[in-house]
Formats: C-alpha cells, structure tokens, sequence
C-alpha cells in the first residue's frame, strides 16, 4: 500500500507542481476515521533549523473503500497545495500555523487550498473526490467536512466562473467564499463600480 500512496503522490509532483521538484516530500500511511488524506511537515526539522521534510498522508482504507484514481489524484493535488504552501512559508509562519486552529480559519485555509488545486485542473476529481467522501465519511464528521471544504456545487461554480472570469481567482485568494451564494455573489457589480460601455 506504501508503495501505491509513494507511485500517486510522485506522478501529481511531477506532472502538476514543478515548484516542488527539490522539496522531500515522502508518502506515509496513517489510520482513522474520517480522515484519508493529509499533508505534514517535520516539526522535529522546523524547532532545530534542519532542511525541511514533508509527509503526505494516506489511510489505506480510502484504496480500500474504493475512491476513484482521478480522485485520489485529485486530493493529493490538494494536498501538495498545502506543501507548496509551507514550502514557500517561513518558519515562523508555520509555527504560528500550527496554533492556528479555530473552525473558521481552517475552513478559509481548507477552501483556498482546494481552490489551488481547482487552478491545477484537478476540479473534476476533487468533486468526485468529495461525492466519494460524504459517502464513506462517518456520520458525525460530514457537517465539518461540507463546512471545511468546497463542496461539488461549489466546485462546478467556482469552474464555471473563473472560465468567464479568471481574475475571480485574484479575488478570492484574498477572500475565500465560504459557501455557495458567496461564489455566485462575486458576480455582482461591486459597490461604486460602474460597468464601462
């Protein structure tokens, strides 16, 4: 299983985030419920000033359950969005980071990574991804996960917009929409604007 999580996330670096290329990211496999995919990094590495080492982590019951491969591609996508994000970060940052743990920023932290990975191309995986979560999720976690991240309606919009629209992107990466209408509302004219022609 190792080794199918270590051929997954090196096929998404490579064909996806050649930023990436010099980072050590390595796979690791991790057990749960309600949890399948997730990044780390080195806390031990951070606190003493070593080269930074990243982990992405697989819960071999995702393969078990059966999630898709564009799906599984999708999430690890995702997930090196995280890296990409602590690579370029400064150790303070990612130490604050990880005191960082209200509901409302890791929505807005969770939202804004997927939208990276939408950026990527990996939208339609991440919708099956998330088709395929809320199935196998247990019952108790599924609020926090449609409140955490996009959902498949939002996804769908979000693609949608920023193809007629893409500088919606630049919009929210400064403020991540946290539900469906706040997508759609980035449509409206904003206060003051006046259309030219």
């Amino acid at each position: 299983m190792l080794d199918r999580a270590r051929k997954l996330v090196e096929s998404v670096k490579a064909n996806s985030f050649p930023e990436l290329g010099g980072a050590d990211i390595r796979p690791r496999l991790f057990h749960g419920r309600g949890d399948y995919f997730r990044a780390r990094f080195s806390v031990h590495r951070l606190l003493f000033g070593r080269p930074m080492r990243y982990y992405v982590g697989v819960n071999p019951a995702a393969f078990e359950s059966g999630v898709a491969e564009g799906a599984a591609r999708a999430i690890v996508a995702h997930e090196l969005c995280h890296i990409l994000y602590f690579e370029r970060a400064g150790r303070l940052e990612l130490l604050m980071l990880m005191r960082l743990l209200s509901k409302n920023f890791t929505a807005r932290f969770e939202r804004l990574t997927d939208l990276e990975a939408i950026v990527r191309g990996y939208g339609e995986g991440l919708s099956e991804y998330r088709e395929w979560l809320y199935r196998n999720v247990p019952p108790e976690k599924l609020a926090e996960k449609r409140r955490n991240y996009f959902s498949p309606a939002e996804i769908a919009a979000v693609q949608a917009l920023t193809a007629r629209r893409p500088e919606l992107c630049t919009r929210w990466r400064a403020n991540i929409p946290l539900t469906l209408e706040e997508i759609t509302a980035s449509t409206a004219p904003r206060a003051g604007h006046v259309p030219s022609g």
